[in-house]
């Protein structure tokens, strides 16, 4: 376990060395440290909301050898749930990512609403209103064919480590509709 009293995190695979342990969990306190209150907000929010004292944020490294997704996403006893995936191999960790914005995205999806809730309409409306799916595809043809969850995790994820960047006057609909969401826990 570590200190985010919101998160559950605990790191499994006991094949590993006590450093690279160390490591893990140093990599993952600071990606947690390092993100603004207001999405810790949010969790906060949707605990109330499930009857629940914490969510699981699981770390289990894997061999650089297997074929692994750096974050797994779902369900354990009903809650949601993240895997983190790290590739490991003697001493070094790989992410696939900047494990922020993979933290980020783990509690983006923690937070967010149940499939039918109407936050999904309105959220599906900032996506098409923006052009979001097709911009994204721009850049990579993966991004055709994601789900509006998979646009949020991304775009959640964004806007909590960079607000303020310019490209979000691109995307002024998915931007408003995040600094409402947000804006529910100030």
């Amino acid at each position: 376990m570590l200190g985010e009293p919101r998160l559950n995190v605990c790191i499994l695979d006991a094949d590993i060395s006590p450093r690279l342990r160390e490591r893990l969990q140093a990599q993952v306190q600071t990606a947690i440290r390092s993100l603004p209150r207001w999405p810790f907000a949010l969790l906060t929010r949707r605990m109330s909301e499930l009857g629940v004292a914490g969510l699981p944020l699981i770390v289990e490294p894997v061999s650089s050898v297997d074929a692994a997704h750096p974050l797994g996403l779902g369900d354990i006893e009903g809650r949601p749930a993240a895997r983190l995936r790290p590739r490991i191999s003697t001493e070094a960790v790989e992410w696939g990512q900047d494990p922020r914005y993979l933290v980020a995205k783990a509690i983006g999806y923690m937070t967010a609403p149940p499939p039918a809730d109407p936050f999904w309409l309105r959220w599906a409306d900032a996506v098409r209103s923006d052009g979001l799916r097709e911009k994204a595809s721009d850049s990579s043809a993966g991004w055709k064919a994601e789900t509006d969850v998979g646009l949020l995790l991304e775009m959640f994820a964004a806007y909590a480590l960079r607000d303020g960047h310019q490209r979000w006057s691109e995307l002024q609909a998915v931007h408003a509709f995040l600094r409402e969401w947000r804006g529910q826990v100030a």
